[in-house]
């Protein structure tokens, strides 16, 4: 079931993709993105990169220790989709302020869900899923807040919009992983 779902996903993916990228050309050439990042942006992007690292760095440790094909097929995924979209992250930051440096690190905490993802043995999976889904949920409300937030810059935001479908997938599929 989980196969014919990430089958069926992989289209919308790329759909959205396609969209997003198309966005970001026409606001490259945008008067709006000379504007530079607000208070707000920086502050979700502090939250938002380091999640995403985070998810990349579990997603990585999953393909390896992962138990069953779900698992592995899951993270597989979490490897494109969340490349893709820090790309697009990243992109839509360069528009507004080329210095910016994104965090390259996770926080305290999730590099401790991390180190007790690692020793997780038999409980990896089981574990994994319970970090996604809790993890999804997070970027899912972070999300929503930003993308409804005036003070957020338009390239951003855009691109944060066009990216709540494919957080709320992951949350989806993280729920449907199967309990160990």
């Amino acid at each position: 079931m989980l196969a014919f779902h990430l089958s069926t996903t992989q289209e919308a993916d790329a759909i959205h993709m396609k969209r997003t990228l198309m966005l970001l050309a026409v606001l490259s050439t945008s008067t709006a993105s000379a504007a530079g990042l607000t208070m707000t942006d920086t502050s979700f992007l502090a939250k938002a990169v380091r999640g995403n690292n985070f998810e990349l760095q579990a997603a990585k440790l999953a393909v390896n220790m992962g138990r069953t094909a779900a698992v592995r097929t899951y993270a597989a995924k979490m490897i494109a989709d969340h490349t893709k979209l820090g790309a697009g992250v990243k992109a839509a930051v360069m528009q507004l302020d080329p210095m910016m440096k994104l965090p390259t690190t996770v926080t305290y905490s999730q590099y401790d869900m991390l180190t007790v993802l690692k020793r997780s043995g038999r409980n990896f999976d089981a574990l994994y899923r319970k970090d996604m889904v809790a993890s999804h949920a997070q970027t899912y409300a972070l999300f929503n807040t930003y993308s409804k937030s005036r003070a957020a810059s338009l390239p951003l935001r855009t691109t944060v919009m066009n990216a709540k479908p494919t957080v709320k997938m992951h949350w989806d599929m993280a729920l449907m992983l199967p309990r160990m």
